[in-house]
């Protein structure tokens, strides 16, 4: 008996765990499973409708509400989504690392030209600043086209026309047909998305900070586009009224330009633009006048540009307009056109004072699965 005893007590302490939770899981209840997507659950879908109204504000120029920020169902788990990081992941890869028979599979991107002043309900000039971004389906986060703070604003001066027979000996060679913001990206070709999204959050600067106004506050949704075109939206809002161009680019690359200064001054004075063999509107890459600045090259004597990329089909040709300012603002521009094919050139250019050195590298907007 006392032998029986002993093997049903060593059988006890042998059992196997999961014997044990076989035994007690018909007696304690079982958590509920969990949703296998976020969306799916209704306290998380719940808490996205807040983020959505925390972003919705009345717009007094429009005299409706509007939601001034783009959402992602799939994407923007609301919970943990910090929708002002900014966007590092890259998919370009070397033009030149690319075979032939994989050029077809190049993705379609969306091309910025510019976002300008066309009118302020407030006059000119204003100080402005703040946030303008873009968002695509790679990871939803901030591609920046315009990012400044308010001690660091742009002045935007009332646009004007002028007379295109002037002379470039004339005061007059300061005034700007129209006002464009200083665009700094995107940083990369935004990536084909089923929504693309612009978010304009524009302010004045006023004496103090508790007079700041908003300038403009919008959001701009673009379905994909099927087809070729450039697009001039008029986005009204708030105290403004801006022009947003931007073009579809089907089979995308990417063209980085770079500019050194290898003998001369130390400041750039002077302009660089960029369009293409396809379309003619001009994207601003640089301009020391327009915008009444100019850029010290660094120790190793390249020049900071505003904007360095620029997107466009595979089988468009690069067209860059090189300016240089050789003596003094009021004189005529030293002007340098080059027309560069899909491959990494470097060009070295005598214009005026300056010896220059302009790099364009390629690469092609490629996603694998």
């Amino acid at each position: 008996m006392a032998m029986e005893e002993d093997a049903a007590k060593e059988q006890r302490q042998t059992k196997r765990p999961a014997e044990d939770d076989e035994e007690g899981s018909a007696k304690r209840p079982k958590t509920p499973p969990s949703p296998t997507k976020w969306w799916e659950d209704e306290a998380t879908v719940s808490l996205l409708r807040v983020r959505q109204e925390q972003a919705t504000l009345y717009d007094p120029k429009l005299g409706s509400y509007l939601c001034c920020r783009g959402f992602d169902s799939f994407v923007c788990e609301p919970a943990v989504f910090d929708h002002q990081e900014e966007s590092t992941d890259r998919i370009a890869r070397p033009l030149h690392t690319i075979p032939d028979s994989e050029l077809d599979y190049l993705r379609l991107a969306l091309g910025v030209i510019h976002l300008k002043v066309l009118a302020s309900d407030v006059g000119f000039p204003v100080s402005v600043y703040g946030t303008v971004l873009m968002r695509d389906d790679l990871d939803f986060k901030c591609i920046y086209l315009f990012q400044r703070d308010r001690d660091n604003c742009q002045v935007i001066n009332a646009p004007v026309s002028i007379n295109p027979s002037s002379s470039y000996a004339s005061p007059f060679i300061l005034t700007v047909v129209d006002e464009m913001f200083a665009l700094t990206g995107p940083n990369r070709g935004p990536f084909e998305a089923d929504v693309f999204y612009f978010e304009i959050n524009l302010k004045i600067r006023g004496e103090e900070q508790i007079m700041d106004r908003i300038f403009s506050r919008s959001l701009i949704s673009q379905d994909y586009p099927l087809s070729q075109w450039t697009k001039k939206q008029e986005v009204s809002s708030w105290l403004s009224t801006l022009e947003l161009a931007y073009r579809s680019v089907h089979y995308a690359v990417e063209a980085t330009v770079g500019i050194d200064i290898l003998r001369g001054p130390r400041e750039f004075y002077g302009s660089l633009t960029a369009w293409t063999s396809e379309d003619s509107n001009e994207m601003v890459l640089y301009d020391s006048e327009r915008w009444g600045t100019t850029t010290t090259n660094a120790g190793d004597g390249s020049v900071p540009l505003t904007r360095s990329l620029v997107v466009l089909r595979e089988d468009e040709d690069l067209i860059l307009k090189i300016s240089v300012f050789s003596h003094g603002r009021k004189a005529k521009p030293e002007t340098r056109v080059l027309t560069v094919e899909h491959r990494d050139r470097l060009f070295d250019i005598k214009q005026g004072r300056y010896q220059l050195q302009v790099t364009i590298s390629w690469s092609g907007i490629l996603y694998s699965d």
